[in-house]
Parts: structure tokens; sequence; C-alpha cells
């Protein structure tokens, strides 16, 4: 019993030492982290009234949020690349205040065509939000520091995505174009970071190579298998969860339950509660537990959560869901983005980074509208039976992945 007990001091004192310091860049990466979430979970509880408001379509209304992913197809490779190349500052900072004034200005759309389009715009300068965050957090980080930071990060999502909901559903309930003017908490950070913000300077080797030359050096990297199967169970994880839980969850519960905005708002944001437990203890899970298993038991998780929905006969049943999608999100998001960093060389992170989030805006691209498509033909049982099912399908797809063995850099 003595021996037990001295080895697990020893693990909890090993597992405590390497905690990141709190200082400027900690707390630049966290309030970017919460900055990039204020173009979706503040504006899903909304939904119901903006589809009134403005007489959108069930099948048309998300693309409210498809309109702010999709630039990120294009524009989050290219920001990674450009990041890398150039310097992240003269990246993030421009992007900043796109996302801020453009988020704001939809609070004076009067049609679906002017808002889906000034959402465009937001989700541009918003490539750079998501992507650089963690690609500085493994500039600043390293050892066991980087893997509890990345747990930070995936803590503050699930805290934003959990009060964000809340706030929105408040705000909606008052106007339903209030949500959109919360991007405008972006603009201090901007002010704060271009007083602090260090330039991070690109590896020499980056400079010294010509464009076509880096450009070739990115790809080979990136090409190989480890690299996609990271970035296909980020995407995977995103287009469930997205199109399902995100975008048409609040629109089942007006439908099937007439719940109001702010009733919405706190079943959507009680995902926070378990994901912030899950996510703080991530360093201590993963000491214990191969991220494979971690991996596997977040999507099997998410399953069961999705499948009772059909089955509910109580609105706040839902918080069960939300609560498995939170624990969920807590272990995938960060633990698959640390794995991806881990293997980036150093001359490319702010590029690997950037390969993760583009799977991840794929799937909220194409999420909400497949999801729309969907419910032309059928209904919200069989929309969640299908969500299930794939997370099922993606459980199964961690058991094998080479990419969740143990990593050597290359």
């Amino acid at each position: 019993m003595t021996i037990w007990f001295d080895q697990l001091q020893r693990s909890y004192i090993d597992l405590t030492m390497d905690r990141p310091r709190l200082n400027k860049n900690t707390f630049m990466v966290i309030s970017l982290t919460f900055a990039s979430l204020l173009g979706f979970p503040v504006v899903a509880p909304a939904l119901p009234a903006v589809r009134d408001a403005l007489n959108i379509s069930t099948e048309n209304i998300g693309w409210v949020m498809a309109a702010y992913s999709a630039p990120g197809i294009i524009f989050i490779p290219l920001v990674g690349l450009i990041a890398d190349r150039i310097g992240k500052k003269q990246v993030l900072l421009p992007s900043l205040f796109l996302f801020a004034f453009s988020g704001a200005a939809c609070i004076f759309a009067t049609k679906q065509e002017t808002l889906f389009f000034l959402r465009f715009l937001q989700g541009i300068g918003a490539s750079a939000l998501s992507t650089i965050n963690v690609s500085m957090a493994a500039d600043f980080f390293k050892g066991r520091e980087r893997i509890k930071i990345m747990s930070y990060i995936g803590a503050t999502q699930n805290i934003g995505s959990g009060l964000l909901p809340m706030v929105g559903g408040a705000l909606a309930a008052i106007m339903w174009f209030y949500p959109f003017a919360t991007s405008l908490l972006a603009l201090p950070v901007g002010i704060y970071m271009i007083f602090k913000m260090d330039k991070l300077q690109p590896n020499s080797n980056v400079i010294k190579s010509d464009t076509l030359g880096f450009l070739k050096h990115a790809w080979s990297k990136l090409n190989n298998r480890i690299v996609i199967e990271l970035v296909f169970m980020t995407g995977g994880f995103i287009f469930i969860g997205f199109g399902a839980f995100i975008t048409y969850l609040p629109l089942f519960l007006n439908d099937t339950f007439n719940s109001p905005a702010i009733v919405i708002g706190i079943i959507l944001g009680s995902r926070a509660i378990m994901g912030v437990l899950v996510a703080s203890q991530l360093s201590g899970l993963a000491f214990y537990f191969s991220y494979r298993t971690l991996i596997c038991f977040a999507f099997l998780i998410l399953a069961l959560g999705l499948a009772i929905i059909p089955f509910v006969r109580n609105q706040w049943m839902l918080v069960f869901t939300a609560m498995c999608y939170g624990g969920s999100f807590g272990i995938l998001r960060p633990s698959l983005q640390y794995l991806l960093l881990d293997y980036a060389p150093e001359d490319l992170r702010s590029t690997f980074a950037s390969a993760i989030n583009f799977g991840l805006r794929v799937s909220q691209t194409i999420s909400p509208v497949f999801a729309g498509l969907l419910m032309i033909f059928s209904s919200y049982k069989q929309l969640y039976i299908l969500a299930a099912t794939l997370a099922l399908l993606m459980a199964l797809y961690a058991l094998t992945a080479v990419s969740l063995r143990k990593i050597k850099k290359k």
C-alpha cells in the first residue's frame, strides 16, 4: 500500500510541476480562444428568432452558420501558410478587427442575403483566430506544459460554449440581432495584442527558402497518413456535432417543446459543466489512459447522447445530451490538436494548425446544409439516429487509427 501511495504521489507531482506559467502568453492564447467562439455558440440559440425575423426557411437557416464557416475552407490553409511565412502577428491583428466589425454589422441586416454576406466576411476574419491561437500555444509552451495549455484551451472552449449560448438566448429574447453584436468583444483583445504580442519571427529556414520551395516543404510534411487521420477525426466529430447538436437542436427544442430562446441557451450551455471538468483533467487522463482509449470513449459517449434525443419526453432531458457532447468535446478537440502539433515540424506549426482547422471548417460548412437537406425528406428522429450511428462508426475508426499510436516526429 505504501509503495502504491508513493507512486501515486510521484505521479501527481510529475503532472502538476509542468503547468503553464500564468503570464501574458497564457492570457493571449486563452483570450484569443474565447474571442474565436463569438461567431458560433452565442448565435445558435438565436436561430429560431433569426428565422422568424428575416423569414428564412427551416431548410435554409443552416446557412447562417455555413456562411460563416465556408470561407475557412479557402482562408484557413492560407492563414497557416502565410503566418509561418511572414509572422503570426501580421496576420492575426487585421483578422481580429475584420471579425469584430463584420460580425457586429449583422445587426443591420434586413434580409437573409445581407446576413449571409456579412457572416461570410466575419468567417474570413475568424479563419486566423482559431488557427494562430493553437500554434501560439505550441510556440510558447513545451513538453507537458503544452498538453496542459491545450487542456486550458479546451476548457475555455467549453466555458465559452456553455456561457455564450445562455447569453445569446437572453439577448435574442430581447431582439434577434443582439447576439451578433458580441463579436465587438474581440476588439479589446486585438488592442491588447497590438502592444503586448511579440513578433514571432518565422524559422530561419523558412525565411531563406523561396515561396515554391516552402510550399513543397509544407506539402511533403502534410501529405501523410497521420495528419490525414487526425484531420479526419476532427472533421468527423464536428460534422456530427455541429449539424445535429449546435444547429438543429435549438430548432428541435423550439418545434417540439416550444422552448423559448433563454431555455434553449440554458440547455445548450449546460454542456460546459462536463466539458470544463473533462478538459481541465485531460493531462491527468492522458497520463493514465492512451489517446486511442480516450478518443474512442469520447465518440461512444457522443453517440449515446445523440441516440436518446428522438425519445425524450421533456426538454430538460436534453441536458444529458448536452453533457455528453461537452464531455466528448473536452477530450476530442484538445487531444487531436495536441497530437497533430506534437507531430508538426517547428517551422510549420501554424500550417499544421490550419490543417486541422481546415477539416473543422469543411465540416462546419457542410453539416448544417446536409442536415437541412435531410430534414426535407425525413424528420428530427432520422437526423439524430443517423448522427448517433456516425459517432459509433467514428469510435470504431479510432480503434484502428495509426495516428493514435505513439507518434515519432519526422
